[in-house]
């Protein structure tokens, strides 16, 4: 999928003011005129799915819970293209955020990192997904956070660079997933550096953050390891951060 730039236009009706790089596909900001004369702003996510076309049927993207991710208000495919818009978002993309504000303190990391947690669990118990990464994540003018890319566990790919016609509802898997991103971002949260970033021997959690309790640094440190069967699950986060609260 060739991004569209400046200028160009979605559909006909939505045009491109400006390309965001996503975690998967691309996330443009947009204007779009209403009957009434007035311009109004929308963010669309597109997401190449050209190898699996006769696949995707449209109307599943509407099929995921609202209170976690950001509702979308328009579904359609251009050109091989899945495109979904979203109702006017207002509000702030956690990578923003944290470019910005991190490390966080570690009382308000704690309050956002239960928040991810509690909504993790929620999609879990209706066989949805997401991608837990600060690129998908809103923090809203309320304070509450939205996943924007997600839904029915299954329709649409979970990584970067995952071939669809391999993907399948494994939810486990999902799961164990979900453990290694989350750990990722509570290490960024905390310390404002990538983990990643490090190679292969990563500085443990609260050698940079020392007021980071012991318990929450084996479970981060733990999500890390390549034998996906030693990661915690999304369950033992869940337990410490309610004990911790």
């Amino acid at each position: 999928m060739k991004p569209k730039t400046q200028g160009e236009w979605i559909k006909g009706t939505y045009r491109v003011v400006k390309a965001f790089p996503f975690v998967i596909g691309t996330l443009y900001f947009t204007e779009l005129r209403l009957d009434s004369g007035d311009v109004a702003t929308r963010f669309i996510h597109a997401l190449d799915i050209e190898p699996v076309r006769d696949r995707i049927r449209v109307e599943s993207v509407f099929h995921r819970d609202e209170i976690v991710f950001f509702p979308v208000r328009d579904a359609f495919v251009e050109e091989d293209v899945l495109y979904q818009v979203f109702h006017r978002m207002e509000g702030t993309l956690l990578a923003h955020h944290l470019s910005r504000c991190s490390p966080l303190p570690f009382s308000e990391g704690l309050r956002l990192i239960r928040r991810i947690v509690n909504h993790l669990r929620r999609l879990y118990d209706q066989r949805q997904f997401t991608l837990v990464h600060p690129q998908n994540m809103v923090l809203t003018t309320d304070r509450s956070l939205r996943f924007l890319y997600g839904g029915r566990l299954g329709f649409l790919p979970k990584g970067v660079g995952m071939d669809f016609s391999l993907y399948s509802p494994d939810q486990e898997r999902d799961m164990l997933y979900d453990s290694y991103t989350l750990g990722v971002l509570i290490y960024q949260i905390l310390t404002g550096n990538n983990p990643m970033g490090q190679g292969l021997t990563i500085t443990p959690l609260s050698t940079v953050r020392r007021d980071c309790p012991p318990e929450l640094n084996e479970l981060v440190m733990r999500s890390f390891s390549f034998d996906m069967g030693k990661r915690p699950r999304i369950e033992e986060y869940a337990r410490l951060l309610n004990w911790l609260a």
